[in-house]
């Protein structure tokens, strides 16, 4: 089940498996999330990569190696 941002109903009985799906839910949100963040910052080092190359060849015309 997916993340319900109108549960839990109001003046309703608790029971447990709404509950458990809400932070099921929730949990998956994070993960995804986290799966993103781990793109982004593996993305990031490779253009961190490319930068240093491309300084370097700036660097080497320019006379500064």
């Amino acid at each position: 089940m997916a993340y319900d941002p109108n549960f839990p109903p109001d003046h309703q009985a608790l029971a447990a498996a709404p509950w458990r799906d809400q932070f099921n839910g929730l949990k998956a949100l994070i993960d995804a999330q986290q799966a993103t963040i781990d793109s982004q910052q593996s993305q990031i080092g490779s253009m961190n990569s490319s930068i240093a190359e491309l300084q370097d060849a700036v660097n080497a015309l320019q006379g500064n190696a």
